[in-house]
C-alpha cells in the first residue's frame, strides 16, 4: 500500500486493523458481525450460503476455500454475480490454493459456519407445531427432535467450556513459568510489556480512553510546547517526511507533524480515545495526511516498510512507569529507518535529597495517633509507596545526581533494570526526609528543546516522585550522602516499578505504581 492510498477514506477505512465491522463480501456495507453479514448477503445479492452448504455438505474447509474462492472472483473479475457461484453442480473451489486467505485476518475466516448456519431448518424438517386453545402441541416425534438437538447442543457447549478451561490453565502455568525463569535470571531482561496479560493491558488503555487524563496532560504547557517547539521549530526536518506517532492519544502530536508538512502521519492508538482524535483530524483538515490505526504497536501492520521519525510521548511517573519504552523500543527496531529520528531521543533520571518535616509528619507521622489510636502497619503501606507529587525547589537540600542516561536510538528494554552507587553533595544542614526523582527529555534538532521535570523547573502533570523515609536522617552541609539506588519492574505488575534505596547499611524498598 503505498503512502498516499490513504486519501478520501471514510470514517471506517482510517481505523485500520481495529474495526469490529465486517464488510460485505459483494458491496461496501457494514455489520456488527459474520452472521448479520451472511443474512444480507443472502437477501441482497443472493449468495445463500445456508443453502451451499447444504447443497455441497460444505465443511469448514469448504467453507473457507467457498470464502476465499468468491474473494478472488470478485477481485478478478468486475462483473461477478455472486448468485451463479453455487450453479455448479460440484464445488468449484476443491483446489487447496483456496486454503489461503486473499484478505489477512479476514472475519469471515474467524467463525464456525456450523454456529452461524443452522444445518436443518425447522420448516424443512417435516415437523408441525400446533396451536389450539392458546396452546401449542408438539407431535411425540417432533418433541424428542427437539430434546436431541438441545442434548447435543449442551454437550457440544459442555466441551467447548472444558477446552476454555484447559487453554485458560495451560495460559496461567506459562505465566507461571515465565515468571519463575525470568526472577532467576537478574542479568536478563525481565517481562516486557510484550509478555503484558491482557487483562493488564486492557485497564491500561481503559484509562487512557478518559477524556480527563487527556485534559491534564494537554493543559500542561510545558509538556505540549515542548513537543510543538521540538517539532514546528523544525519544520524542514519532517517536511515530506512519513511519521509514526505512538500512543497518539488526543492526536495533537499528530497534527503537530501535519502542520510541519509531514506527507504521512500513522497514529497509533489502542484506546478508544483514538476515535476522537479521528474526529479531530478530520476537523482540522488532516484527514488526507493522518492515518489512524487502532491497536498495540506489537499488534498491528504499518503500510509502509519504514518511517522516517518517530515522535511518542511515553514518559511516565518517575520516567518508566507504564513501560511503554517497550513499545516504543519495539517500534524503532521495527519501523524506524536507519537514518531516522527519534521524539525525543535522549531521557535523563535524577536523583535529590528533599527536607520537607511538615510533609513527613502529614503523611507518616499521620499513624503513630490516629484519634488515640497507633496504626504502624498503615504506617508501613504508605511509607513503601512513592509519592507523586510538586516539590517545593526550597525543599531540595542537595545538589542532584544523575542516575543515567537513556539514549533512544540505542537502549533496550532491560534498560528499566539497573543499579547505581550514588552521592548527594549536601547543601544545607537538615533532617532529610526522602529522596525525590525526576527526570528530563532531550529533543536534539537543529534547534534543540529540552523538557524537565525538576523541581526548580515550571510544574508538569509529572511532577516529582518522592521516596520518603522511615525516619529522616540529618546531614551537613558540605558532606556528602553514599548510598544505593536500584529499579526493577514489578514481576506482579509489569507496568510499575519496584525501587531499592539503601543508606547508611538500610535498605528501603518503594513501589511506584
Amino acid at each position: 500500500m503505498s503512502a498516499d492510498s490513504d486519501s478520501d477514506h471514510s470514517f471506517g477505512d482510517w481505523v485500520e486493523n481495529g474495526s469490529d465491522n465486517v464488510k460485505c463480501l459483494f458491496c461496501d456495507l457494514l455489520y456488527d458481525d459474520v452472521s448479520e453479514a451472511i443474512v444480507h448477503c443472502t437477501k441482497d445479492h443472493s449468495f445463500d450460503i445456508g443453502n451451499a452448504k447444504r447443497k455441497y455438505n460444505m465443511d469448514i474447509y469448504s467453507y473457507i476455500k467457498c470464502i476465499n474462492y468468491t474473494r478472488t472472483q470478485m477481485q478478478e473479475d468486475v462483473n461477478f454475480i455472486p448468485s451463479t457461484i453455487f450453479d455448479a453442480d460440484v464445488q468449484p473451489w476443491n483446489d487447496d490454493k483456496y486454503l489461503t486467505p486473499v484478505v489477512k485476518d479476514d472475519p469471515w475466516l474467524m467463525i464456525d459456519i456450523d454456529d452461524v448456519v443452522e444445518e436443518d431448518k425447522e420448516s424443512e424438517s417435516g415437523y408441525t407445531v400446533n396451536f389450539e386453545n392458546n396452546q401449542f402441541t408438539l407431535s411425540s416425534e417432533h418433541f424428542n427432535h427437539i430434546q436431541n438437538k438441545i442434548q447435543t447442543v449442551t454437550q457440544q457447549l459442555e466441551l467447548k467450556e472444558n477446552e476454555l478451561a484447559n487453554a485458560h490453565e495451560q495460559i496461567n502455568q506459562m505465566q507461571n513459568t515465565l515468571t519463575n525463569i525470568l526472577s532467576t535470571r537478574s542479568g536478563d531482561s525481565i517481562n516486557t510489556a510484550s509478555t503484558m496479560n491482557l487483562e493488564d493491558d486492557q485497564g491500561y488503555f481503559a484509562s487512557y480512553s478518559c477524556v480527563e487524563i487527556h485534559y491534564e496532560m494537554l493543559k500542561d504547557k510545558v509538556r505540549t510546547e515542548s513537543y510543538s517547539s521540538a517539532i514546528l521549530m523544525n519544520a524542514h526536518s519532517y517536511n515530506g517526511k512519513t511519521v509514526l506517532d505512538l500512543g497518539t492519544g488526543s492526536g495533537i502530536l499528530s497534527m503537530f507533524m501535519a502542520k510541519a508538512q509531514a506527507a504521512k502521519v500513522f497514529a497509533v492508538d489502542e484506546a478508544d480515545v483514538l476515535y476522537n482524535a479521528v474526529d479531530n483530524f478530520k476537523e482540522n483538515g488532516f484527514e488526507d495526511i493522518i492515518v489512524a490505526i487502532k491497536g498495540r504497536i506489537e499488534d498491528v501492520s504499518l503500510p509502509v516498510e519504514k518511517v522516517d521519525a518517530i515522535v511518542s510521548e511515553w514518559m511516565g511517573y518517575f520516567l518508566l512507569f507504564e513501560s511503554m519504552l517497550d513499545s516504543l523500543i519495539f517500534a524503532r527496531d521495527k519501523y524506524l529507518d536507519t537514518n531516522g529520528i527519534m521524539l525525543p531521543n535522549e531521557c535523563n533520571l535524577f536523583i535529590s535529597g528533599v527536607s520537607d518535616m511538615e510533609r513527613h509528619d502529614e503523611i507518616v507521622g499521620f499513624w503513630s495517633n490516629v484519634y488515640g489510636f497507633r496504626m504502624p502497619s498503615l504506617r508501613t503501606d504508605i511509607l513503601n509507596k512513592a509519592q507523586v507529587e510538586i516539590v517545593p525547589a526550597d525543599r531540595i537540600v542537595t545538589e542532584e545526581f544523575k542516575l543515567c542516561t537513556f539514549d533512544l536510538y540505542t537502549c533496550d528494554t532491560n534498560s528499566t533494570n539497573f543499579k547505581i552507587e550514588f552521592e548527594l553533595k549536601i547543601k544545607k544542614t537538615s533532617s532529610m526526609t526522602g529522596i525525590v526523582g525526576y527526570f528530563d527529555s532531550i529533543f536534539d534538532n537543529e534547534n534543540p528543546v529540552t523538557l524537565s521535570t525538576a523541581p526548580y523547573c515550571t510544574p508538569t502533570h509529572w511532577k516529582q516522585t518522592v521516596f520518603l523515609l522511615p525516619t529522616p536522617i540529618d546531614v551537613i552541609e558540605g558532606n556528602v550522602l553514599a548510598g544505593e539506588f536500584q529499579c526493577a519492574r514489578n514481576m506482579k505488575q509489569v507496568r510499575t516499578l519496584i525501587v531499592t534505596i539503601t543508606i547508611n547499611n538500610k535498605s528501603y524498598i518503594y513501589n511506584v505504581s
